[in-house]
């Protein structure tokens, strides 16, 4: 490669990731004046079409990319998203998700999104064992429980597919990100290398306790709490705080103990009913109350579209569908990119028969759910470092 197309190169790539896609694109075609026969530039191209949703141009890029590298992976996760998002062309979706899976075959992702196509095409045991590989792949993959919980609710109903649906929910980061928002947490906190040099008020020992409790420190978030209780054993904030911590280990009864002793003091502190809520959902039978939880919490800080979220799993497991989806409904017009409401409202729609409708949602989920993860330029990088893998 000459040093004219390197540089013409790096100047595409620098502007595509800075988002200028006009300037990126005809950067793009100064480089193919150059070398037309770079997988890379048309691999980005194809990226780039498809961030403005022109996907003929992003199939034909891609395709392009393909043709002059059949191990170009960039080039396959942009194809395959062209299709899926451009809709009624599962098949070549199918033949393209089954090739990245070949190219990558530890890309997550490249699993669960075959399974999907799968899905889309009819091809039920197909999708289920992608989504099975992508599982085996990674434990915690959320999105292919969440696939397979709406597979168990098309086959064996609500009944069998809640446990699926709440299973997907725990893998679920997000939900203990809620927590540190309702406690108003701040993000770049760290926690204190040595308890000894924190003063002594309590303000201070909980702001302590919240910030080891985010960097997962429940010990010393413990040894905080504690001095807290010893001075006012009925400090809502600080027995809210035990309740998340005993959470975390699965100590149920434990977390709901120290949740209802804090509301008993503080009846609307967003935190306690978020443990005792969650509490109630993990537990079998207590539906009813997670549900009255919720929708409390719902009105102290319905402004997270989690809380919605939570309300709806509740509902759904009442069989209330109909609440259900208004409550995720609602998650969705907060937060677009909700990937677990968007799941649950496809859910949903299952219930009332509006299959079209859940489809659109698990699609939609999948588009902000690839966004999210940045996977493009993870496979790009790696493709053009010589190939290894992510």
């Amino acid at each position: 490669m000459t040093a004219a197309a390197s540089m013409t190169i790096a100047t595409a790539e620098d502007l595509a990731r800075r988002g200028v896609v006009g300037a990126a694109v005809a950067a793009c075609h100064e480089a193919l004046a150059i070398d037309d026969r770079d997988a890379r530039v048309h691999a980005l191209i194809a990226h780039l079409m498809l961030e403005g949703d022109f996907y003929d141009e992003a199939i034909a890029a891609a395709t392009r990319a393909i043709e002059t590298d059949p191990d170009c992976s960039p080039a396959y996760l942009a194809l395959g998203l062209a299709y899926d998002r451009r809709g009624g062309m599962w098949d070549q979706s199918v033949l393209v998700w089954h090739e990245l899976a070949e190219v990558e075959p530890d890309l997550v992702t490249a699993h669960v999104q075959l399974g999907e196509a799968f899905a889309a095409a009819a091809f039920e045991e197909e999708a289920l064992e992608s989504w099975q590989r992508a599982l085996e792949l990674d434990p915690t993959e959320a999105r292919a429980t969440y696939n397979l919980a709406i597979a168990s609710l098309k086959r064996e109903g609500m009944a069998l597919a809640l446990p699926l649906f709440r299973k997907a929910g725990e893998l679920d980061p997000s939900q203990d990100e809620l927590f540190f928002a309702l406690a108003g947490a701040a993000e770049d906190v760290p926690p204190p290398a040595d308890p000894a040099e924190v003063g002594p008020t309590r303000e201070v020992r909980c702001a302590a306790a919240l910030a080891s409790l985010r960097a997962e420190d429940l010990f010393g978030a413990a040894d905080f709490v504690r001095l807290v209780l010893d001075e006012d054993a009925d400090d809502a904030e600080a027995l809210a705080l035990a309740a998340y911590a005993y959470l975390k280990q699965q100590a149920y009864n434990e977390a709901m103990a120290c949740s209802l002793k804090a509301l008993s003091v503080a009846p609307t502190l967003p935190t306690a009913l978020y443990s005792l809520g969650v509490v109630y959902a993990r537990r079998p039978g207590l539906d009813r109350h997670a549900a009255r939880v919720f929708i409390t919490l719902a009105r102290q800080a319905g402004a997270h579209a989690l809380v919605h979220v939570l309300l709806a799993e509740s509902l759904l497991g009442l069989q209330r569908y109909e609440q259900a989806g208004k409550a995720y409904r609602s998650a969705v017009r907060l937060d677009p990119a909700c990937v677990r409401a968007r799941f649950g409202l496809a859910a949903a729609h299952l219930t009332a028969g509006r299959h079209a409708e859940a489809q659109w949602e698990i699609s939609r989920a999948a588009y902000y759910d690839t966004k999210r993860q940045g996977l493009f330029w993870r496979l790009y990088d790696a493709y053009a470092a010589g190939g290894e893998r992510p």
